[in-house]
């Protein structure tokens, strides 16, 4: 190879993704607000415009306190599954 060849690499403009970091959700926190989310009673699927940071939400808190090897919320401990969903109850209303 010459040595104005380089070998190509693909642009990704900003690089890896890194975590979620929930900013907003953060402010919000520190400024003693909880952010309001919706569940339909039957399929107990949350809808409106939270509902997307809800779902982040829980995901983020899920791979922070719960093993990779747990397939299923059926496998959470019931000591884990209150320490969420008290961390929940913290930043949201429902």
């Amino acid at each position: 190879m010459d040595d104005d060849q380089t070998p190509l690499r693909p642009r990704c403009g900003r690089g890896s993704l890194g975590p979620t970091r929930l900013k907003r959700l953060a402010l919000r926190r520190a400024a003693g607000e909880k952010t309001r989310v919706d569940i339909d009673v039957n399929t107990r699927v949350p809808f409106g415009p939270k509902a997307d940071e809800f779902m982040s939400y829980l995901g983020v808190v899920s791979r922070e306190r719960l093993s990779i090897l747990i397939n299923s919320w059926d496998e959470v401990s019931k000591v884990d599954w209150n320490m969420i969903w008290e961390d929940v109850l913290v930043n949201f209303t429902f």
